[in-house]
Protein backbone atom coordinates (compact mmCIF):
# COMPACT_ATOMS: atom_id res chain seq x y z
CA UNK A 1 0.00 0.00 0.00
CA UNK A 2 1.24 3.74 -0.67
CA UNK A 3 2.19 6.24 1.32
CA UNK A 4 -0.80 8.24 0.53
CA UNK A 5 -3.02 5.49 1.30
CA UNK A 6 -2.14 5.04 4.30
CA UNK A 7 -2.61 8.50 5.17
CA UNK A 8 -5.64 8.22 3.90
CA UNK A 9 -6.69 5.31 6.21
CA UNK A 10 -5.61 6.68 8.91
CA UNK A 11 -7.60 10.20 9.00
CA UNK A 12 -10.24 8.52 7.84
CA UNK A 13 -9.92 6.34 11.30
CA UNK A 14 -9.70 9.57 13.68
CA UNK A 15 -13.55 9.64 13.65
CA UNK A 16 -14.89 6.10 14.34
CA UNK A 17 -11.84 5.38 17.14
CA UNK A 18 -12.72 8.88 18.41
CA UNK A 19 -16.36 8.46 18.76
CA UNK A 20 -15.77 4.59 20.06
CA UNK A 21 -13.62 5.86 22.91
CA UNK A 22 -15.73 8.87 24.01
CA UNK A 23 -18.60 6.05 23.97
CA UNK A 24 -16.64 3.84 26.32
CA UNK A 25 -16.27 6.48 28.80
CA UNK A 26 -19.52 6.76 30.28
CA UNK A 27 -20.92 2.99 30.33
CA UNK A 28 -23.50 3.58 32.84
CA UNK A 29 -26.00 6.31 31.94
CA UNK A 30 -28.83 8.07 34.01
CA UNK A 31 -31.21 10.91 33.14
CA UNK A 32 -34.10 12.70 35.02
CA UNK A 33 -37.15 14.09 32.57
CA UNK A 34 -39.95 15.68 33.78
CA UNK A 35 -42.93 14.23 31.55
CA UNK A 36 -44.43 17.67 31.01
CA UNK A 37 -40.94 18.71 29.64
CA UNK A 38 -41.24 15.60 26.99
CA UNK A 39 -44.45 15.16 25.46
CA UNK A 40 -43.89 11.81 24.16
CA UNK A 41 -45.03 10.63 20.86
CA UNK A 42 -45.07 6.87 18.38
CA UNK A 43 -41.60 7.78 16.69
CA UNK A 44 -38.39 7.81 19.03
CA UNK A 45 -37.10 11.39 20.18
CA UNK A 46 -33.90 12.17 21.34
CA UNK A 47 -33.33 13.77 25.12
CA UNK A 48 -31.23 16.84 24.88
CA UNK A 49 -27.36 15.75 24.09
CA UNK A 50 -28.17 12.47 25.78
CA UNK A 51 -27.91 9.08 24.32
CA UNK A 52 -31.46 8.49 25.17
CA UNK A 53 -34.32 8.32 22.98
CA UNK A 54 -37.99 7.62 24.02
CA UNK A 55 -41.43 6.80 22.91
CA UNK A 56 -44.85 6.19 23.94
CA UNK A 57 -44.89 2.40 23.24
CA UNK A 58 -47.86 -0.30 22.92
CA UNK A 59 -48.61 0.14 26.66
CA UNK A 60 -45.56 1.99 28.77
CA UNK A 61 -42.86 4.27 27.55
CA UNK A 62 -39.82 3.01 25.76
CA UNK A 63 -36.25 4.38 25.76
CA UNK A 64 -33.17 3.22 24.06
CA UNK A 65 -29.80 3.92 24.60
CA UNK A 66 -28.26 4.66 21.07
CA UNK A 67 -24.74 3.60 20.82
CA UNK A 68 -23.76 1.22 18.03
CA UNK A 69 -23.01 -2.35 19.19
CA UNK A 70 -20.63 -2.92 16.82
CA UNK A 71 -17.82 -0.15 17.92
CA UNK A 72 -19.92 2.24 20.38
CA UNK A 73 -20.76 5.02 17.71
CA UNK A 74 -23.84 7.24 18.66
CA UNK A 75 -26.63 6.16 16.39
CA UNK A 76 -29.98 8.36 15.37
CA UNK A 77 -32.48 7.60 14.40
CA UNK A 78 -33.81 7.98 10.53
CA UNK A 79 -37.80 8.53 11.23
CA UNK A 80 -38.40 8.36 7.33
CA UNK A 81 -36.73 5.51 6.95
CA UNK A 82 -38.01 4.26 10.79
CA UNK A 83 -34.75 2.61 11.09
CA UNK A 84 -31.57 3.38 13.20
CA UNK A 85 -28.35 4.24 11.83
CA UNK A 86 -24.92 4.36 12.60
CA UNK A 87 -22.25 6.75 10.97
CA UNK A 88 -19.25 5.40 11.56
CA UNK A 89 -19.86 2.10 9.91
CA UNK A 90 -22.70 1.64 8.05
CA UNK A 91 -24.79 -0.69 10.73
CA UNK A 92 -28.62 -0.61 10.36
CA UNK A 93 -30.78 -1.15 12.78
CA UNK A 94 -34.95 -1.43 12.72
CA UNK A 95 -37.28 0.72 14.75
CA UNK A 96 -37.20 -1.64 17.25
CA UNK A 97 -33.15 -1.76 17.32
CA UNK A 98 -32.77 -5.03 15.86
CA UNK A 99 -29.68 -5.29 13.51
CA UNK A 100 -30.27 -5.50 9.75
CA UNK A 101 -27.40 -4.74 7.84
CA UNK A 102 -24.04 -4.87 9.76
CA UNK A 103 -21.54 -5.09 10.85
CA UNK A 104 -22.71 -4.73 14.09
CA UNK A 105 -24.55 -8.33 14.84
CA UNK A 106 -26.56 -7.53 18.41
CA UNK A 107 -29.19 -5.23 19.00
CA UNK A 108 -29.20 -1.59 20.41
CA UNK A 109 -29.47 -1.55 24.04
CA UNK A 110 -33.25 -0.90 25.57
CA UNK A 111 -32.84 1.83 28.70
CA UNK A 112 -34.85 0.88 31.78
CA UNK A 113 -37.59 3.24 32.37
CA UNK A 114 -39.61 3.98 35.70
CA UNK A 115 -41.93 6.73 36.26
CA UNK A 116 -42.01 8.63 39.51
CA UNK A 117 -43.77 11.66 40.76
CA UNK A 118 -44.13 13.36 37.26
CA UNK A 119 -40.80 11.87 36.07
CA UNK A 120 -38.77 9.89 33.41
CA UNK A 121 -36.28 7.87 35.04
CA UNK A 122 -33.84 6.06 32.47
CA UNK A 123 -30.77 3.97 32.95
CA UNK A 124 -28.56 2.59 30.79
CA UNK A 125 -28.41 -1.31 31.60
CA UNK A 126 -24.95 -1.90 31.91
CA UNK A 127 -23.49 -3.57 29.14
Amino acid sequence: MGRKALLVLGVCSIYPVSRYLRGKENQLAMAQIARSEMPLQIKWQRHGQTRFWLRQGNDRVEAMWASCTHLGCEVSYDSEQDQWVCPCHGSLYNRDGQPVLGPALGPLVRAEVKEKDGFYLLQQPPV
